[in-house]
């Protein structure tokens, strides 16, 4: 627990993350340009295959990138499985950015109680992954891998993530 307050602490000190203003979804916004769908091919932490027809079946897909060493990411890993457990239409996916102490991954994954898929940035996910500038970083899709609207930058709360997935549940 010691080591989750630091990591915390040290995430505010140096800024792992940049919290924006609260916006409303951009479900209804038709995108800039026409873009195909997102396609992905990745291993699990246990090294199952994923890719996107794991989107299937679910009206709204979550990829939410984090790292293991961003206090942000962290502390909102336990309000992020409460709203995997409230929302069972909306697939959730943790993506790892930094393999590099997967021995901590794995234990903050445990000591968050997080159950939700967490899976390597490969391929698509890798690319994401570089161009986004802070982390958390999370992408909103539709089950045929359209990404809608903007990316969500920064950590949320429970309430603040369902009002988004509510935005674009409707």
């Amino acid at each position: 627990m010691r080591k989750i307050w630091i990591l915390l602490l040290a995430a505010l000190l140096l800024g792992c993350t940049k919290t924006p203003a609260a916006t409303e979804p951009e479900a209804a916004q038709e995108p800039e340009t026409a873009a195909a769908a997102f396609r992905f091919s990745t291993t699990d932490l246990d090294g199952n295959p994923v890719d996107e027809s794991v989107f299937q079946g679910y009206d709204l897909v979550m990829i939410n990138f984090w790292a293991y060493w961003c206090g942000p990411c962290v502390a909102e890993m336990p309000e992020l499985e409460q709203l995997h457990q409230a929302y069972p239409n909306v697939l959730l996916l943790g993506v790892i950015i930094d393999e590099t102490d997967m021995d901590e991954t794995r234990s903050l994954i445990a000591q968050t109680g997080v159950t939700y898929p967490v899976l390597y940035a490969k391929g698509d996910l890798a690319q994401l992954a570089q161009d986004m500038q802070y982390v958390p970083t999370t992408y909103f899709l539709s089950p045929d891998g359209t990404i809608l609207g903007e990316p969500a930058v920064g950590s949320n709360d429970l309430s603040g993530w369902t009002e988004i997935v509510e935005g674009y549940l409707k």
